[in-house]
């Protein structure tokens, strides 16, 4: 896993250099392996490549003691530091084109090529090695030109199972063009294996992951749990308040519907009042006034108290006005331009109900 994360890190810093100084770096090192046909017979030919030079190590026959000499010559360019293996792959192998990608995809764009393999060629992504570069950008269009270089693995199945034979395994191809041109394609499954102790690290570490993404939930909802607690806690006394304020407030509402109620049963006093001040003549003077459970009760002296009756029974308030009492005359001294004059008022008590 680690070595997977850091080939894919080295590839992303391979990509930010120009390809002109990565295709002759590629060539200077490694050790260049081919299969060669003399005198009718095919031989091992091993290549030592280093800067621009390239010096042959010799020519091994296919036979047990000429791998074993070819295996030798391989370890021991191995000790001068070369940078890997790579496969020559024979001519008319190499197929090339042109693929056109919109700009966006440049930095994943052997990826997406990989995935439009089957489309592009008529190969799978498994049947070929092959290597995408980018070789134009036209940012005016948005679009980038990817060569696309492949080999198919057909072409050098046998040399691998030759380098397999002597315990080596390729990490390029190099293939030429029609053009003379020389190509080479870096094996992405040529990653070396992490080791049992890496393996163990990797295993350690995912296991603790997992025991961590396991416990962390509960860790997590404890501790909001309890967070949750303490603020409860903390507005208890202002929530019993809020409930004390809640209680009073219904139970001013009860009590305003009973009032609600009981005025819109037996009529609003100071209405009522009003409607009998209006009724009652001016020379009408009222000594009681009650109102009791929609019953209306008045009592005084005014100069024509049948009149009385006749107004109350006309509003639509009142109704069955009546005396409750004989209505008395008696006379009555008043002070009128200076004069004392005598008139006579009679006194009257008046009962009448309230209609809803």
């Amino acid at each position: 896993m680690l070595g997977d994360v850091l080939s894919w890190w080295a590839r992303q810093l391979l990509a930010l250099i120009p390809p002109q100084f990565t295709a002759s770096a590629d060539r200077r090192g490694g050790l260049l392996i081919s299969l060669e046909s003399a005198a009718g017979a095919q031989h091992l030919q091993v290549i030592s490549c280093r800067r621009h030079h390239q010096i042959s190590l010799g020519q091994f026959p296919l036979d047990e003691s000429g791998l074993r000499a070819a295996r030798g010559a391989l370890k021991r360019g191995a000790r001068r530091g070369k940078a890997g293996v790579v496969v020559r792959a024979g001519a008319g192998s190499l197929l090339e084109r042109d693929v056109v990608l919109p700009i966006a995809a440049e930095q994943e764009a052997e990826r997406v090529v990989g995935y439009e393999m089957d489309r592009l060629t008529p190969f799978a992504t498994e049947e070929v090695y092959w290597a995408a570069t980018v070789e134009r950008r036209d940012r005016a269009r948005g679009q980038i030109s990817v060569r696309l270089s492949l080999v198919p693995k057909t072409a050098v199945e046998s040399l691998g199972s030759v380098l397999s034979r002597i315990g080596t395994r390729p990490t390029a191809i190099e293939a030429t063009t029609n053009e003379g041109v020389t190509r080479r394609i870096a094996l992405k499954q040529s990653v070396r294996r992490p080791s049992r102790r890496t393996l163990a690290m990797a295993v350690a570490g995912v296991a603790v992951l997992g025991f961590a993404a396991a416990i962390i939930p509960f860790i997590t909802q404890s501790l909001a749990l309890g967070t949750v607690e303490r603020r409860i806690a903390a507005l208890q006394p202002q929530i019993s308040q809020v409930q004390t304020f809640r209680r009073q407030l219904a139970s001013g509402s009860a009590s305003a519907d009973v009032i609600a109620t009981e005025r819109a049963r037996i009529g609003s006093t100071l209405q009522v009042l009003a409607t009998v001040t209006d009724l009652m003549p001016d020379d009408t003077v009222l000594s009681e006034f009650t109102l009791r459970q929609g019953k209306l009760g008045i009592s005084g002296q005014s100069r024509a108290a049948a009149r009385l009756i006749e107004a109350l029974a006309a509003d639509p308030l009142i109704r069955n006005p009546s005396f409750v009492a004989p209505v008395t005359r008696a006379p009555v001294a008043s002070a009128r331009g200076g004069q004392v004059e005598t008139e006579q008022v009679d006194s009257f008590s008046i009962r009448a109900e309230l209609n809803p």
